[in-house]
């Protein structure tokens, strides 16, 4: 197991679970007692994702980056508050899925979209060119 698995989930997390109005039996099931997020993940991996999707906490996205899950990855690839630090290594997924979450990501950076076109995967690239379009048209003139 990672050791960040092991991290005892704080006030702050269950504060940001109460603003999402996550469910109540998860907030309860957190403030029984001082869990980890070991414990969270093999409680229900879902909630997890949910965290990973939603949380706006740069550590703990960096942290979720890693896990086994690739759900759990590429909610993180998708969260645009994902550092591009992080970005940058799950373009590099071997699942494809994760790299989609990164091409579609509006905070994924000019040089990682432009890395991304190159991608074996087709939607991947789709993706890349819709999130550009979005960007700015200046990204259209050197795409087409």
């Amino acid at each position: 197991m990672s050791d960040w698995l092991n991290d005892v989930i704080g006030e702050d997390l269950i504060a940001e679970y109460e603003g999402h109005y996550c469910t109540e039996d998860a907030v309860i099931w957190l403030r029984q007692k001082p869990r980890t997020i070991g414990e969270l993940r093999a409680e229900e991996i879902d909630w997890l994702r949910w965290m990973a999707a939603n949380t706006n906490n740069r550590d703990l996205l960096e942290k979720l980056s890693q896990d086994s899950d690739p759900d759990v990855r590429m909610w993180v690839a998708c969260n645009p508050l994902t550092p591009q630090t992080v970005l940058w290594r799950l373009a590099e997924d071997t699942v494809v899925f994760v790299r989609r979450g990164v091409a579609q990501n509006r905070s994924t950076s000019a040089t990682l979209l432009i890395r991304l076109t190159n991608d074996l995967d087709s939607r991947v690239r789709a993706l890349v060119f819709r999130n550009c379009s979005r960007q700015t048209p200046l990204f259209s003139l050197i795409f087409y």
